[in-house]
This record gives structure tokens, sequence and C-alpha cells, in this order.
């Protein structure tokens, strides 16, 4: 195995998509829910695939066009527990729809595109990946079938075709100052001499590419319509996933490249420009919002901002950037399983702060679990979140910009407005009719899968938190390590 190209991307893939067209089959006999489960379980699969690996035997620093071994494997490992953990929790939701399994399916192949992108180093397997997951963005937005959701896919696709044009734009003139080499590590040599402006050009317009697929200021506009209007369990694939592999494929391009070399210094600024703007407006823009899945995808923006933070800090950001992302993939995904659960024991809830209002007394082990997430999202100790915003503040403050620390962290600070108006109205408000007080009777069958996969998340988002006070953050989270 440990010679096969590449071994870790080849086995995944085929376990998710194995698990994909055995759903299919099942769907095609009305079997949804088995179908549904045969499709999590193949990236189960996927996912203890990369756990095998990397205990199996030595690893692989690069193979071919993919770099496997290391980070690059247990982070697709993590990817892919996350996109089998959506579409449990969604089990309820879309077997009552005749495309639900379609979308599973999607979710898988989202995946398979998102390892693909994580692992590359190859031009052509960059834009197809990154074209691939637009793609699937579209369709899992529309695919709630509502007329908003369908205009909110439309705008994200008109958007997305101008960020593609970036990316080919982009993408090519890196192939063509590489003297035709596919491989950007590499190429590397051949891009350093390259002529400055071109390269620059390039670089800044597949920056702009990446800051679109991230959701990053001011590339956003997306990313609180498609929150709000998707699926939830679908967005807990579309807000984690593809993050976690843009981000390291930005790492790979700022750090692994020419770009890293000091002609191109301006690319780190460029990028700590954006993470300012996305924390600034990502936590205001969450203190008016009255929807929790919008208010979700305000904090998207804002978090977005600290990944690209530890980016833009150098090399001491590279650890930094890595713990962050983990734990951030992980809380996001939680939050909106946490959504689609409370919608399906409450079927009445329209998604709004004020229809929380006494959730800690109807169903206190979903308010319970998804005060965890929420208070990992904002960062407190305690809970995962807090290790990947130190570090990434850290990793700032070493490389000499304590101003940006600063804001960073005082908008952390502006956002607990936001994450605690949810804790708020989970504990301390009243319904405001009575008759929402008492939880229904009449719950939605498959709320059950939501939870389990709720509760499982919290519990790792409090272990990934506590455990390294014990044995220290680098033993936790060195496994991840690029």
């Amino acid at each position: 195995m440990n010679a096969m190209v590449p071994a870790v991307v080849l086995t995944a893939a085929a376990c998710a998509m194995t698990g994909v067209v055995a759903g299919l089959i099942a769907d095609m006999f009305g079997r949804r829910t088995m179908a549904l489960l045969l499709v999590a379980s193949g990236l189960a699969s996927a996912s203890a695939a990369g756990i095998w690996r990397l205990w199996s035997g030595p690893s692989v620093p690069e193979v071919g066009v993919f770099v496997a071994g290391g980070g690059h494997t247990s982070l697709a490992s993590l990817m892919y527990a996350l996109a089998a953990a959506s579409v449990v929790a969604g089990v309820g939701t879309l077997r009552a729809r005749e495309r639900g399994v379609a979308m599973a399916a999607l979710v898988a192949l989202g995946a398979v595109l998102s390892h693909a992108l994580l692992a590359t180093t190859d031009v052509m397997v960059l834009f197809i990946a990154l074209s691939g997951l637009a793609v699937i963005g579209y369709a899992l937005t529309a695919g709630r079938g509502t007329e908003r959701s369908i205009a909110a896919a439309v705008r994200y696709l008109v958007q997305g075709v101008i960020a593609s044009g970036l990316t080919v734009y982009g993408l090519a003139i890196v192939f063509g100052l590489s003297g035709g080499a596919p491989d950007l590590l590499a190429a590397r040599e051949t891009l350093a001499q390259a002529p400055t402006a071109p390269a620059l050009a390039g670089m800044a317009l597949v920056l702009a590419a990446l800051a679109f697929k991230l959701g990053a200021f001011p590339f956003h506009s997306w990313v609180p319509d498609v929150y709000g209007e998707a699926d939830r369990a679908s967005v807990a694939f579309l807000g984690s996933v593809p993050k976690v592999a843009v981000v390291v494929a930005l790492l790979v391009l700022l750090r692994g490249t020419a770009f890293a070399s000091g002609g191109f210094a301006v690319a780190s600024q460029v990028v700590i420009v954006l993470a300012l703007g996305s924390l600034v407006f990502g936590s205001f823009g969450m203190l008016r919002e009255r929807s929790v899945a919008r208010l979700l995808g305000y904090s998207a923006i804002a978090q977005v901002g600290y990944a690209l933070l530890g980016v833009g800090s150098g090399d001491a950001g590279i650890v930094a950037t890595t713990i962050f992302v983990v734990t951030y993939a992980v809380a996001v995904a939680a939050a909106f399983v946490g959504l689609e659960a409370i919608g399906a024991q409450d079927p009445r809830w329209d998604g709004s702060l004020a229809g929380l209002a006494g959730l800690g007394r109807r169903a206190p082990v979903t308010a319970a679990a998804m005060t965890a997430v929420i208070m990992s999202l904002t960062g407190m100790p305690l809970f995962a979140g807090f290790w990947g915003k130190l570090h990434v503040i850290l990793a700032l403050v070493g490389a000499g910009r304590t101003g940006v620390a600063v804001v960073a962290v005082l908008a952390a600070v502006v956002s607990f407005g936001g994450y605690g108006a949810v804790v708020r109205a989970m504990y301390f408000e009243d319904a405001a009719h009575e008759d929402l007080a008492v939880r229904s009777s009449r719950t939605m069958s498959g709320s059950g899968y939501a939870v389990v996969v709720l509760v499982a998340l919290a519990v790792a988002l409090v272990a990934l938190g506590v455990v390294p006070l014990v044995s220290g953050v680098a033993r936790v989270y060195a496994v991840f390590s690029l």
C-alpha cells in the first residue's frame, strides 16, 4: 500500500465513492434511510483509511502530484469524518426529499474533491478541485428547493463564475511563468526568477479566487445567504470541509512555492488586509442578525479572518493555522448539526433567535451541546476554539504584528455579543407564547441522528480543549502538523 500512487488519496476516494454507489443502488429500491447511511459509511471508511495509513507505515512526504502523509493525511481523515457526520445528521431531512440521496452523494464527491485540493501541488488538479467544489456548492444550496434557496444559489453561481474566471487567469499566468511545469513545488526556482509584475498579477488573481472560496472580505457576500437558506446539514459540510482544504492550499501556495520568497512579501500583507476586513465585518455583522444561521454566516466570515491571520504571519503561523482550522472545522460543523437537531425536534422553529427561547428547558441535551459549540466558536478556555485563536494571536506577536494581534482580540470580544445572544436565548429568555415553551410531542422522525452527532462533536470540542491542559497542545495537535 505504501508504494501505491498516491496510496491514501486513491484508497480514501475509493471508499467514499463505493459508499455512494451502494447508497444510490439502495435508493433505487426506495430504501432512503439505508441509502443515506451507506453513503455516510463510505465516508467513514475513507476517514478510517487515512487513519490506517498513518499508523501502518512511514509517512510519504510527496508522491506524484499529491502530498501524502502527516498532516495532509490526518486532515483528510478529519474532513471525511465531518462529511459523514453531516450526512448522518441530515438523515431526517434528506430522506423526506426525492433528491436527498443525490445531495448526500454530492457531499461525498465534495469530500473527495476537497481531499484532492488539500493534497495536490498540481495546477490542473487545483483548478478542477476548486471548480468541482463550486458546482457542488451551488447544487447543495439549491437542493432545499425553496424560492429563497434557489435565489441564493443563483447569486452564489453568478459570483462563483467570476471567481472561476479569476482562477483560470491566475493559474494560467503561474503555469506560463513556471515554464509549463504543472507542479508548483517543483517549479519554485523557475517562478522565483519570473518577471515581477506578471507574477504579482497571477498571485493576486489566485489569492482573490481562494479568498472567494473561503468567504473572506470583500468576497463574502454569498456567505450569509448560503448559510441562511441551504439545508443545515449541507452547510455543516460546506462550512467546514472545503474551508480546511482551501486554507491548506493557500498555505502551500504562500509558504511552499516562490510566493514565499522575498519578492512576494506583499502577499502576506494582502492576506493580513483581507483578514482584518473579515474580522471587523464578520464580528460586527453578527450583532444585528436575528436569524441564527445567518449569524453563523457572519461568524464564518470573522473566523476565516483568524485563519488568514495565521497564513499571513509567516512560517510561525503554519502550526497556528493548522490548529485553528481543525478546531474551527469541527465547531462549525457541530453548530449547523445543532441547528438541524433543533429544527428536527421542533418543526415549528423558524430559525430565529427568538425561536430558541426556552430551549434549555425543552431540549436540555441539545441546548447543552449547542452551548459547548458556541463557547468553542467564541474561543473560551476549556474548549477547542480557545487553542486555535490563542496560537494565531501568539504567531502574530512572534511575527512582530502586535497591533494586528490586538485587533484580533478586540474582534473576539465584539463577536461575543453575537455568540452570547444564542446562549442567552436558549437559557435566559422565555418563549413568546406559552405553547412554544412546551416541547412538541410530534418531533420529526430522524431527529435522534442529528442529536447523537451533535453530542459527539460537542464532546470532541471539549476533549480537544481540556486534554491539551494535561498533555500539552503540541502533543495533541502534532498529528495534524503540515
